[in-house]
């Protein structure tokens, strides 16, 4: 059928999903990422959170023991308490913020878009929901993250059932001890839980692209479609005939160093003239110009030491040739003079006439 998607997306497809603010990104990486550098930052905050606990345990228990002004130390307590909270989460809540905006920014490049902003009627139709909600990219989702969620815990239980005898004996150590011991179980345990996500993530940057770009295929009628459309765009049009304009004009200003001569009126005409004696039976027009254009010709032709001529009537004549074409018969004699001429000072002897 002509509306199935079976094309492969355009570049002008993906660029213009690209401005609607649709494009594919790995959550699960921006998360690990997120983790490894939230885990990095907690440990090397560990030893001041450590710290501050202590104390917290010690102010504690030095006012229970000494309940004289409970109001005073209730405020003190809770100072130490939001001290130590916030000694951990800040450092990690900002660390996580900035790495999580540079991966994105890695994956996607700069876009800013409102576009996802805008409501549109198809959101809001329940059978379009119903259809998302057990479409084949939700199941892989919930099945992915249920397998996530399965494998870190079994990851997680593994390395507590294995250090539980240790938790339970520091706990009737010193409040230093018993840190130490918690702190060194919540790395192991969370540096085995990244491992384990960040496997989950190689998967995910390959699934989400795929979806993505299956989302974005395209059907036979849509090709179709776009062809027209960018052939029938007065711009594209406009700017395909100067870029070929441009490429050929640089084409023909690098033969300028292949002529023998530059004929010249010398002001507004310059033609450039080359003979092959083995290909051609006559001289050849290989470039020519009028005024700004004749300048530039003269100007390449100074640069590689091409001889120029003046000779008006002869110009004039030559700028009726058409590019690539021979010399017409009646110049032959006019223009073997000037090649005679230019054969002298190279020490070239050419054929009598051209």
């Amino acid at each position: 059928m002509s509306d199935e998607k079976t094309e492969e997306p355009s570049q002008k497809k993906l660029d213009d999903a690209r401005k609607k603010g649709q494009v594919w990104k790995s959550k699960d990486l921006t998360g690990v990422a997120g983790l490894v550098v939230g885990l990095g930052v907690v440990k090397g905050v560990w030893s001041m959170f450590e710290q501050k606990i202590t104390e917290l345990f010690h102010f504690s228990f030095d006012h229970i023991a000494h309940p004289e002004d409970l109001q005073q130390a209730t405020y003190q307590l809770a100072s130490l308490a939001l001290q130590s909270i916030l000694l951990v989460s800040l450092p990690v809540v900002c660390a996580v913020a900035i790495m999580g905006g540079l991966l994105d920014f890695l994956q996607v490049g700069a876009l800013f878009t409102m576009d996802p902003l805008i409501p549109k009627p198809e959101k809001l139709n329940p059978i379009e929901g119903a259809k998302n909600l057990i479409s084949k990219k939700t199941i892989v989702e919930v099945i992915k993250n249920v397998l996530k969620m399965t494998v870190a815990g079994y990851v997680t239980y593994g390395a507590l059932k294995g250090a539980m005898p240790m938790v339970m004996e520091s706990v009737r150590r010193d409040v230093h001890v018993t840190l130490f011991i918690m702190g060194e179980l919540i790395f192991i345990v969370a540096t085995r839980v990244v491992m384990v996500f960040f496997l989950f993530s190689i998967f995910d940057v390959w699934w989400q692209r795929k979806a993505y770009m299956k989302d974005q295929m395209m059907s036979k009628e849509d090709v179709k479609k776009e062809y027209k459309e960018s052939e029938g765009d007065p711009h594209q049009k406009a700017h395909r005939k100067q870029v070929a304009h441009e490429m050929l004009e640089e084409a023909q200003m690098h033969a300028v160093q292949n002529a023998d001569v530059i004929v010249t009126n010398p002001d507004h005409v310059a033609v450039a003239l080359k003979y092959d004696k083995e290909k051609d039976t006559a001289p050849r027009v290989i470039v020519k110009g009028l005024d700004s254009r004749a300048e530039r010709i003269k100007a390449l032709a100074r640069e590689r030491d091409v001889p120029t001529l003046r000779n008006v009537p002869l110009a004039h004549a030559l700028l009726r040739v058409d590019v690539g074409e021979e010399i017409p018969e009646q110049l032959y004699d006019a223009v073997a003079e000037v090649l005679n001429f230019v054969y002298g000072l190279k020490n070239d002897t050419p054929p009598a006439r051209a």
